[in-house]
């Protein structure tokens, strides 16, 4: 439990890394340091692997096209579908779930559109399937001990190319997943439950209270109402539950 509750704390720390090393490159962070941690559980990942590879990469050809907190505010999307498709949610919680995503989505879009905000409401369309894309993957990922440890090499080249804070990206994801790896197996507390919650909670956080980044308005509310819809519509299904049982 020790080994576990301090691995779950590197884990966090490597989030806040990642978030905060994408925004001092500015967005500057080409694909490949995405692919590396893709290709790195590939040999495992089956279709699932495939389907994480090409998520990832679209996802990491939009970067240099978002404003950066908006790329990281995103991911917040996987609590939401986490709680979505949980085996006490329903075909209403799904349908209440998704069309509050929209909504939001579609507001910052449109905020974008008029040109109240940076970025490109298409590019936001699409980061918004990926990272949907990047959790089915995720969530349907079976881990084992294969790996393929000569992806890493390409970490080499983007020092070489003085592009440290991709090399920084590309071995805080992949430490990311090989810690989840590691928390996925059997035991009395879910982990990646929890990290599920935190990691896209910290990794934002990081940015909120960075005094070098400003955070704009419309990007922190809707990360508030997806971040709050997770939670709330969470603890109501684990209520009903509860009662059912009582």
């Amino acid at each position: 439990m020790v080994f576990s509750t301090l691995q779950f704390i590197i884990t966090t720390i490597l989030a806040v890394v990642c978030a905060r090393a994408i925004s001092l490159s500015e967005g500057d962070i080409p694909v490949l340091a995405l692919i590396i941690p893709a290709l790195w559980i590939f040999p495992q990942g089956g279709v699932s692997g495939l389907i994480l590879l090409a998520s990832l990469t679209v996802f990491g050809l939009t970067l240099p096209l978002q404003p950066i907190t908006l790329s990281v505010a995103v991911w917040v999307i996987f609590p939401l579908m986490m709680v979505a498709f949980s085996r006490r949610s329903s075909i209403g919680v799904m349908a209440t779930t998704f069309l509050i995503l929209i909504t939001m989505q579609v507001g910052i879009m449109v905020t974008q559109s008029g040109g109240r905000l940076e970025g490109s409401a298409t590019v936001t369309a699409i980061q918004t399937f990926a990272v949907m894309v990047t959790w089915y993957a995720a969530s349907h990922w079976k881990p084992s001990n294969k790996h393929s440890w000569w992806s890493l090499g390409f970490i080499l080249p983007l020092w070489i190319a003085d592009l440290p804070y991709a090399a920084l990206v590309a071995l805080s994801i992949t430490g990311i997943i090989a810690s989840i790896e590691t928390l996925r197996k059997p035991s009395s507390f879910r982990w990646n439950k929890l990290l599920c919650w935190t990691l896209p909670t910290v990794g934002f956080a990081a940015l909120v209270i960075s005094p070098s980044i400003e955070v704009p308005n419309p990007v922190f509310v809707v990360w508030l109402c997806l971040l709050g819809t997770a939670w709330t519509t969470d603890y109501i299904l684990r209520s009903q539950e509860d009662m059912e049982q009582d």
